[in-house]
């Protein structure tokens, strides 16, 4: 009992009497708040179970990182990894802002909140396993499973243990997209909060918080064909208007205070809209500007609505390329700048023109800067420059030969810098004043689309892989150091044998190859390849005596052979190819050869005898081979699977089985395949993956389609692998099948009751699979991802059956 008799008073009572007895300043006030917010949180965190594995009380998983949050307690002790896969409400990574910070006392938080926008819908033994594997992979990096402190090496609820994992799963993803973007802006909504403004391939335009992710309202069916064009012109009143563009060849204006369409243009028939920009004058009225895909310039305004200003020459070498942008001069004049065969500058005042200047290439983007009558062009040759609107020319980049398809100026550090995407999945960055190309930021699995900056400092892009990422100054920062923001691996190989130690074998897209015992820290071998010509495709060939012989898929489009013991290169070349390999794998054949079999882009599939180097046969398709399988089985035969861009599934049998079978699959392009001949119940068959999303099983015997497709992937199919485990109970077998995608995600499939057991979110393309044995237990499981953000082994001994 306290000196006044009080036998239960709360601490809220302390705070609000202090209150009452003197007046406090707004910044005492939101001191007292948070205070009390990291108090409550304190007093929750005691009935948080650190495993989790019981359900907790929903005001905890609702609102218990919310109070740590506000008092500023937001870390691992508050909010215990256990209680992570049970958040409800703003969610982790709303609460801890983006980019995250690589903090120790909030390893596990920052874990989930990479995680948490790929596990929608997700069950507790997915949600557990994912988070196991973020923080293993983001704390742990290169540390073999018997060095990992208790906490990685096991989670409870976890289905898997990481043997080892070079993988860096993104930490600055603001959100993900339903679909494609190909405009990005940022705008002013309520109360003057920032928001991020997406234009979708579908017509739609989506508002997303800036700090958090969160989507803003619904979203707005803007247009009836994919949003081209975003700009934001605010009002001193608060809010703004919104001006969008459309291929339907329509233009909106928005009020994004009030949520409301003001008005809309529609452009020349049977054309579409090309670019978009506004402003507005001292006055406050609203001009916005447009130009369609035949060059008709078109100004719109409050007070006189629609009228035509113009109509731009086409450029001889892409007539159907346009572009324009609202900027000021010296004098503070508003003007208008246009580009087709030229670039043409007028007065927004009086419709004026004012200057033209001699374009080389078509360009596809121009964009204003901060500083006055200074505009930028990037071009379809990959060049971009730097124009006075005035003068011309101030300033000339050569680029990279793809096509300039989005612009931004960025200041970082006093540097004054252009980010420049182009049709791949890498942001380029260009010193203005050194006229030099200075870094890169990687991180996207599919082509950048579309770049903003939010005050001009931190940037915002989006991509084919539909997330929207963010970059802040220590990112930018990296890149200009030539430190790559992701680790991609571009092919992965495992050592099949189960009795003795595995060896990895990395491919890597900065032109290297490293093999690694995974049970050190540091690669056993490692060699060069050709820096334009990244490794494709890697594989074991079958063990022999001498040793063990790594085969991969050469710049020159043959395919060798390396012994990482001796770190030289074995045996012949196999060559015949003359395009690029894109799928390898070998196996012994039921007469007791060394074979492998290839896929390419010459459209051909490849069966070679190891032994000697040579070409045993040669299969066609209609278009690139995409993916290739292998498997000799005692009663199946040896039998082969191909497929790829043709959307077809070949599959061969040998003289012994004369099996051949064209398997058109209805999955557009076949990215994947795996052979499974020990299947039971289910009989032998091969898995295929495409671009549709699905996962689709066939007979080997006749190729029958076995059962229902595979749903779940929300994108494209990327890479498959099968295996058969016993049920440790019942003793009898299943098959599973495992599936990646550019969804972020990787599902394992029991094929027998067309379920997924679990789905594992990566945040990143995984773009090989691979399995071996397990020494763990003798029907399990190691299964290895490879992709964009790197390396990881992952043993499914645990895998449940039933």
């Amino acid at each position: 009992m306290d000196p006044n008799g009080d036998r239960h008073r709360h601490p809220a009572d302390d705070d609000r009497r202090r209150r009452e007895e003197q007046p406090w300043t707004d910044e005492q006030r939101a001191d007292d708040e948070q205070r009390t917010h990291a108090r409550i949180a304190e007093s929750l965190a005691r009935f948080a179970s650190p495993e989790g594995m019981a359900a907790p009380h929903p005001y905890l998983s609702r609102y218990l990182a919310h109070h740590a949050a506000i008092g500023r307690t937001l870390d691992d002790h508050h909010v215990p990894p256990g209680l992570l896969p049970w958040i409800a409400g703003d969610g982790v990574r709303n609460l801890l802002g983006l980019p995250h910070t690589h903090r120790r006392e909030q390893s596990w938080l920052t874990a989930w909140s990479a995680i948490e926008p790929y596990l929608q819908g997700a069950d507790l033994p997915s949600r557990y396993s994912s988070l196991h594997l973020a923080h293993t992979a983001l704390w742990f990096s290169g540390v073999p499973y018997s060095r990992l402190p208790p906490e990685a090496a096991a989670f409870t609820g976890s289905q898997l243990r990481v043997l080892w994992s070079q993988w860096a799963p993104p930490t600055n993803v603001l959100t993900t997209l339903s679909t494609e973007s190909l405009a990005l802006t940022t705008a002013q909504g309520l109360d003057s909060a920032e928001l991020l403004v997406a234009g979708t391939e579908f017509g739609s335009i989506e508002l997303i918080n800036t700090s958090t992710g969160a989507a803003v309202g619904d979203r707005i069916p803007a247009h009836d064909h994919a949003v081209r064009s975003l700009d934001f012109v605010p009002d001193l009143r608060g809010g703004g208007a919104l001006v969008s563009g459309s291929m339907d060849g329509t233009v909106r204006i928005w009020d994004t205070y009030r949520g409301t369409l003001v008005d809309h243009m529609t452009l020349r028939r049977e054309t579409w809209t090309a670019a978009v920009a506004g402003c507005r004058d001292e006055a406050g009225t609203l001009t916005v500007a447009a130009v369609d895909g035949r060059g008709g310039v078109t100004l719109w305004q409050e007070e006189t609505g629609q009228r035509p200003l113009a109509d731009l020459v086409p450029h001889p070498s892409d007539p159907s390329t346009f572009a324009l942008t609202l900027t000021t001069d010296t004098a503070g004049r508003q003007l208008l700048v246009g580009v087709g065969n030229s670039l043409r500058v007028w007065s927004v005042a009086d419709r004026r023109l004012l200057h033209e200047h001699v374009i080389g290439a078509p360009v596809r983007t121009l964009i204003s800067t901060s500083v006055p009558g200074r505009v930028v062009t990037g071009h379809s040759d990959g060049s971009i420059t730097v124009w006075d609107v005035a003068e011309g020319i101030r300033a000339h980049f050569r680029g990279e030969g793809h096509p300039v398809v989005s612009l931004v100026e960025l200041r970082v550090d006093g540097l004054e810098l252009l980010a420049a995407a182009s049709p791949r999945a890498q942001i380029a960055l260009w010193d203005i004043n050194s006229r030099q190309w200075v870094g890169q930021l990687t991180g996207h699995t599919d082509r950048v689309t579309a770049l903003c900056t939010l005050d001009g400092e931190q940037l915002v892009s989006t991509a084919r892989d539909k997330t929207v990422r963010l970059w802040d100054a220590q990112a930018v920062r990296g890149a200009l150091g030539g430190t790559d923001t992701a680790p991609a691996a571009t092919a992965a190989a495992i050592t099949s044998e189960a009795d003795t130690a595995p060896l990895l074998a990395v491919g890597y897209g900065s032109a290297h190859v490293d093999v690694w015992d995974t049970r050190r820290d540091s690669p056993v071998a490692s060699f060069s390849t050709s820096p334009e010509h990244p490794v494709s495709a890697l594989a074991w060939a079958p063990e022999e005596p001498t040793g063990r012989r790594l085969m991969w898929a050469a710049a020159d489009h043959s395919i060798r052979c390396w012994d990482p013991d001796r770190d030289t290169d074995v045996g012949p070349s196999l060559k015949g190819h003359t395009l690029r390999v894109r799928a390898l794998t070998s196996f012994v054949a039921r007469d007791g050869r060394q074979l492998a079999i290839s896929g390419s882009d010459d459209c051909t599939t490849r069966l070679w005898d190891l032994s000697g180097g040579r070409q045993l046969r040669e299969w066609k398709h209609a278009l690139s081979v995409r993916a290739v399988a292998a498997v000799s089985d005692e009663k199946e035969g040896d039998l082969f699977a191909s497929g790829g861009a043709d959307g077809t599934v070949r599959l061969w049998g040998s003289a012994v089985s004369p099996v051949e079978h064209r398997l058109r699959c209805d999955q557009g392009v076949i990215n994947a395949l795996a052979i499974n001949a020990r299947s039971t119940p289910l009989p032998p068959f091969v898995a295929s993956g495409g671009d549709d999303g699905t996962v689709r099983l066939w007979e080997l015997s006749d190729g029958a389609p076995l059962g229902e497709p595979l749903r779940g992937h929300t994108d494209v199919v990327e890479a498959i692998a099968t295996w058969t485990a016993s049920d440790d109970i019942s003793g009898q077998t299943r098959p599973f099948v495992a599936s990646s995608a550019r969804d972020g995600t990787v599902r394992i499939w029991e094929p027998v009751r067309s379920r997924c057991v679990l789905q594992l979110a990566t945040g990143s393309c995984v773009r090989t699979l691979s399995v071996r044995p397990s020494g763990r237990s003798a029907d399990g499981v190691v299964l290895v991802l490879a992709g964009e953000a790197g390396v990881a082994v992952l043993d499914l001994s645990g895998l449940p059956t039933s």
